[in-house]
């Protein structure tokens, strides 16, 4: 009895007495451990390593600990052979035990450091890394290199900014598939590859993107300013029409007529009628146009802080507080030190800061952005861009969150940090390898045969066939299309949206200009033969009542000289006027209404001085906001000619043929494609 007593006794204390042993002994195992990272040199990680697998015999699965046993070996030997430093050495094998003093994790042995799945994984991930790369240098080269040719519209783009958009997710992307391929590596390595890439990125496209939007609205309401609504046009027309009368006698006034000929046209009457007729049509809705005015001058205020210049500040800015953060970073928290390199990275607060400018991007940034260019016509792409970056932003954020902070157990499996390389191949992608095919297919299209030349001679030869013997369908069509009031409408607010509004206005002025050429060409011939034929009772009368009804005619179309000839097919007032397509010049015009004129003498009447003046100061002028990207000797051509006060009738004819090309190219092959 005595006996079982005792045996009871014995029993009870033994059982109670194990925990608190197996207590102490997991006590010394984890003190051992932590003596491993702080290892001197080689032979003190030896002792330390001993240590701890003697203390955890025992309180650990046998097998695990001899397969452990065998890893650390074989990762020092070899860092040995490789002269790796200590404190890496000692890291590495710090992160091959650290389950065993963190049991709430289990140990997939098929996946760990050594493994035969661990080395497929490795190997396979390094070459997609190097694929990366190479796809990355290739594509970018290729974007810089076309990105000159004016033709291929990415300049338009800004490229610079394209540029370390594309750096910044290369440095992302580096950092999710070596951490792919890698599970543990140095902490401060991951660290600085996410902050640095993710604001490379974000702040790059945020300035891409400020920059296409300020510059889409300065075109967008240049365009508006400049269209001319019909039914003021109407308006003015019949008021014109009601009062021909009463301005009979300035415009029939002989003395108007100079006997040098039509140089010697005095100004005062037309000029005074052109200035009121333009006024009456500027007051047109005038609060709508204040408002547009307003805005306009607005965003062209807003054009300094898009330049190339100031937008890399900003995102220099940006960087070098990324930077700066970063490096308090690794002096307070010895997880991301730089030295002794730490490769276990438990704790993720240090990409807390980070991540807090990401998600201020991702749910505040962008999506302003978005709604503010949502309804825009979307030539260069920012918008998809947007989408792009912020939805699989957000969504890779959220999966990367989940699997590092939950699924801790699969991430031994694949690495959660590793998604992010997601991210970066679909926004280099979406902003660097797409749009470049784009602008290889748009330069080859775009050089098809189609020069100025070609589109000038072709519309000369015939301005009522719908083709032409060696012109193009696809030109043909854009032919039609300026013809086209409905077509053309919808084809300048494309131009507005790929920022050429300043071709599309050029070309309207031209027509204006034509307009009031032939106006006051058949003017002067009209005064000519008045004057020349001989006055007798029964003509008297006749010319009178002739001179009534030209001076009515002539009246009206002095205010329709203001208008496009598309414009003025859709009112009541749309007399036969020697208007004709932007393609024909101006002195193809006369010659086809007037051919007893000698085209080597013909030059622009003296009343049009100013509105020459005006003409080149707001579109050739390179100085101006809105001046045209001709070529330097067009421009050089010009400005010699209206220094010199000489306007030969064919001024504007070389600028209008390089203005329709561009049109061709860079808008209208762009437009059939929408």
């Amino acid at each position: 009895m005595r006996f079982a007593l005792l045996s009871l006794a014995l029993l009870v204390s033994t059982a109670l007495s194990a925990p608190a042993v197996w207590r102490r002994d997991m006590d010394a195992a984890v003190a051992a451990f932590n003596t491993i990272s702080g290892s001197a040199n080689d032979q003190a990680l030896v002792s330390n390593v001993n240590t701890f697998f003697t203390n955890l015999n025992g309180v650990a699965d046998p097998k695990q600990v001899q397969l452990a046993e065998k890893q650390v070996s074989d990762q020092i030997v070899a860092n040995n052979r490789n002269k790796v430093p200590t404190a890496q050495t000692a890291s590495l094998v710090a992160s091959i035990l650290a389950h065993f003093v963190n049991p709430q994790v289990e140990v997939l042995l098929d996946w760990a450091p050594g493994s035969t799945k661990y080395r497929i994984r490795s190997i396979t991930m390094t070459c997609l890394s190097a694929i990366y790369a190479l796809f990355v240098l290739v594509t970018t080269i290729m974007f810089l290199i076309v990105a000159r040719n004016k033709r291929s519209g990415l300049d338009k783009r800004s490229a610079k900014l394209v540029i370390f958009q594309a750096l910044g997710c290369y440095l992302v992307g580096v950092d999710g598939l070596t951490t792919a391929a890698l599970n543990n590596w140095a902490c401060f390595g991951k660290l600085w590859l996410f902050n640095v890439g993710f604001i490379m990125s974000l702040t790059a496209m945020s300035a891409r993107a400020f920059h296409l939007l300020v510059v889409y609205k300065v075109h967008e309401l240049a365009s508006k300013l400049s269209s001319r609504d019909p039914g003021a046009i109407n308006s003015v027309l019949t008021k014109n029409l009601k009062q021909t009368d009463t301005s009979r006698s300035s415009l029939d006034d002989p003395s108007a007529v100079n006997e040098k000929g039509m140089h010697g046209l005095t100004s005062r009457p037309i000029s005074r009628k052109l200035s009121r007729i333009s006024a009456n049509l500027r007051r047109t809705n005038p609060h709508e146009r204040l408002r547009l005015s307003q805005q306009l001058h607005k965003y062209r205020q807003l054009l300094r802080y898009t330049t190339d210049r100031m937008l890399l500040l900003y995102v220099s800015l940006s960087l070098l507080f990324i930077v700066i953060l970063s490096f308090i970073i690794n002096a307070t928290d010895k997880q991301f030190s730089m030295k002794p390199v730490n490769i276990v990275c438990d704790a993720i607060w240090g990409f807390i800061p980070g991540l807090a400018i990401i998600i201020f991007y991702f749910f505040i940034v962008f999506p302003i952005i978005l709604w503010r260019v949502w309804r825009h016509n979307d030539a260069y792409g920012i918008r998809n861009d947007l989408i792009i970056c912020d939805t699989v932003g957000v969504t890779v954020m959220v999966v990367t969150l989940v699997w590092v902070l939950v699924l801790q157990e699969t991430q031994q499996i694949w690495p959660g940090l590793s998604y992010i390389w997601v991210y970066a191949i679909l926004i280099h992608i979406s902003s660097v390898f797409v749009p470049l095919l784009k602008a290889i297919r748009h330069t080859k299209q775009a050089i098809d045969g189609a020069t100025p030349q070609l589109i000038y001679s072709a519309a000369q030869a015939s301005t009522t066939m719908p083709t032409t013997i060696g012109m193009s369908r696809r030109r043909s069509e854009f032919n039609r299309m300026l013809d086209s009031v409905h077509e053309y409408e919808k084809f300048r607010t494309f131009a507005a949206s790929c920022f050429c509004s300043e071709l599309t206005s050029f070309a309207e002025e031209y027509q204006v200009l034509k307009s009031q050429v032939v106006a006051l060409f058949e003017r002067r011939s009209s005064e000519e033969d008045k004057n020349n034929s001989p006055v007798t009772p029964n003509t008297l009368s006749m010319n009178t009542e002739r001179t009534s009804r030209e001076a009515a005619i002539q009246s009206i179309r002095l205010s329709q000289c203001l208008v496009d000839n598309a414009l003025l097919q859709s009112t009541e007032f749309a007399l036969p006027l020697p208007q004709t397509c932007v393609t024909v010049s101006i002195l193809a015009t006369l010659l086809e209404k007037q051919p007893e004129l000698s085209q080597d003498s013909l030059t622009y009447p003296q009343p049009l001085a100013h509105k020459l003046l005006s003409i080149y100061r707001e579109y050739v002028d390179p100085n101006s906001l809105t001046s045209v990207n001709a070529s330097s000797m067009v421009v050089r051509r010009i400005t010699e000619n209206i220094n010199t006060n000489y306007f030969p009738i064919t001024l504007f004819d070389e600028l209008k043929d390089e203005v329709l090309f561009m049109l061709y190219s860079d808008v209208y092959t762009r437009y059939t494609k929408k």
